[in-house]
């Protein structure tokens, strides 16, 4: 199988043409950069939670623990990288699935919700707006224990 990579000299078309012709390519979609992961010993601050990297502990004021799986952690990290900003769902399924989202999945909505109940205040703002036709913004101020705003 032939793969062409197209640079800045600009594509050789008769190359191109002639793998079309034999069947000899393969589509690519162009992948979101995942997120960098977290130190080991990081630990973030919002909202009154703290949450350990290293021990994967999510705790609140008065000593509360929310327990988190796998997802929700990777989801939550994925969030508290970019605070404030619009995540797509196509966006988190490729961080938290390596895999483009298709608009039958509900899979983020769902994993969304579960966090969603486990770090809302009883009274208040939700910490994770939807943003209808786009995705979900994280709205607090995330801070990492050394003071570094994110």
């Amino acid at each position: 199988m032939q793969i062409l990579v197209l640079g800045d000299d600009g594509p050789d078309l008769a190359a191109i043409k002639n793998a079309v012709r034999l069947g000899q390519f393969e589509l690519l979609a162009a992948q979101t950069p995942s997120l960098p992961a977290p130190a080991s010993g990081a630990r973030y601050q919002f909202a009154g939670w703290t949450l350990s990297v290293a021990t994967r502990d999510l705790s609140g004021e008065g000593g509360r623990r929310a327990e988190l799986t796998s997802s929700e952690f990777d989801l939550l990290i994925a969030f508290l990288h970019r605070p404030g900003q619009a995540l797509s769902r196509d966006d988190l399924v490729r961080v938290l699935r390596g895999r483009a989202w298709d608009y039958l999945d509900r899979s983020i909505d769902t994993l969304v919700a579960r966090l969603r109940k486990k770090i809302d205040a009883t009274s208040g703002p939700s910490l994770l707006r939807s943003v209808r036709g786009v995705g979900y913004v994280f709205c607090a101020t995330v801070a990492r224990e050394d003071g570094d705003r994110h």
